[in-house]
């Protein structure tokens, strides 16, 4: 269930029951479409429309213990995905759509790895600093902590504040002004209800919405809007 951006919403099958839920420009024009990670298979699958039909395209991974995490992370125009490694604090980068697969044996190949936030911590995506390329962020329910990033290199959060409370997914978007630059959200499975903030800073809440769906898992785009103009 999508909701736009002028209030209408979209209705759609995609995937199976236990897949994760994609969202990212997957073929460069600009608008973004659903996906669907599968953690039994360890596989991709990605639609170029924002309707019930077949995956167009279809590659693994290979690992069921990762979160999947999707962006433009190299700043080129294209959304791909990657992933974070929960246990062990890893996040892994592919910067080519579709991944790189090894066709001899299946394999993906990836682009970047580094280490970044400790076990328990929720991974997320966004352009937090406006300099077009996606990054990643972390949420600590234990402590209602945000750890954000501006670059793909190991090392400390280059942000650092509180917003939401233990039990909250994780979210990020240009929620205001379309400039760019992106800030932290949280939904809140109990009550189907997000919270938004419109600074990468501590304070308040800016804005909620009771969305209406409880106990789904949340993801954030531009549905059927094109971003590159």
């Amino acid at each position: 269930l999508l909701l736009r951006f002028d209030g209408t919403t979209a209705e759609f099958t995609l995937g199976d029951p236990g897949d994760t839920p994609l969202l990212g420009d997957w073929d460069c024009d600009g608008i973004e479409t659903p996906g669907a990670y599968r953690p039994s298979t360890g596989r991709v699958f990605l639609r170029n429309t924002v309707e019930d039909g077949p995956m167009e395209v279809d590659y693994p991974i290979n690992r069921s213990d990762i979160v999947p995490l999707t962006g433009d992370f190299d700043g080129d125009g294209c959304d791909t995905v990657s992933y974070y490694v929960p246990a062990e604090g890893v996040v892994v980068i592919f910067n080519t759509p579709e991944a790189v697969v090894e066709a001899a044996d299946d394999t993906t190949y990836m682009d970047l790895e580094y280490g970044f936030g400790i076990g328990g911590d929720l991974a997320f995506v966004g352009d937090f600093d406006g300099d077009g390329i996606d990054t990643i962020g972390l949420f600590r329910p234990l402590s209602g902590t945000f750890y954000l990033k501006n670059t793909h290199t190991e090392g400390p959060a280059d942000i650092e504040f509180a917003f939401g409370a233990s039990g909250d997914l994780p979210i990020s978007g240009d929620w205001t002004d379309q400039d760019g630059a992106d800030s932290v959200a949280v939904y809140r499975p109990s009550t189907g209800t997000f919270f938004f903030r419109y600074a990468n800073s501590e304070g308040a809440t800016d804005e909620t919405l009771e969305f209406g769906v409880v106990d789904a898992l949340p993801i954030a785009g531009a549905f059927g809007l094109n971003r590159s103009g």
